[in-house]
């Protein structure tokens, strides 16, 4: 796991075939995953490896909104639902409000390394299926 200031990181290989292997959390160990409908914030192409273009276009998926601790602060009615779930889940996000600040930050944080997820206090489509919130 790479840290960054308040965000936890970690480093993602591609399979070539629009997968991935990697460390994924102390529970589940190294996996295998995939590319689509992923935040990446970095890309690095390796000095000794050789790299191809492929025939036709590539399939890349968009990813899903993902909430997270950003200024100004998110806000709106899927945060509140968020919150509301973390709160019954015994992650206690201070105010139902409906902004994702410091403390839903930190209650997300919590609930993704109780349940084995990646902890970056993000939450994508696999933080949100854990916790029965169903991203647009």
């Amino acid at each position: 796991m790479l840290r960054i200031g308040p965000k936890v990181g970690h480093i993602v290989m591609s399979d070539g075939r629009g997968g991935t292997v990697e460390a994924h959390s102390s529970r589940t160990g190294v996996i295998r995953h995939t590319l689509s409908e992923r935040r990446w914030d970095m890309g690095i192409l390796v000095p000794a490896l050789r790299y191809e273009e492929t025939s036709g276009e590539p399939d890349i998926t968009p990813p899903a909104l993902v909430y997270r601790l950003t200024s100004p602060f998110m806000s709106g009615e899927k945060i509140r639902e968020i919150q509301q779930k973390l709160e019954l889940q015994g992650f206690d996000p201070r105010h139902v409000d409906g902004v994702f600040g410091p403390r839903t930050f930190t209650a997300v944080l919590n609930f993704q390394k109780a349940h084995g997820l990646v902890a970056d206090g993000e939450v994508g489509r696999q933080t949100a299926d854990a916790l029965g919130v169903k991203l647009a």
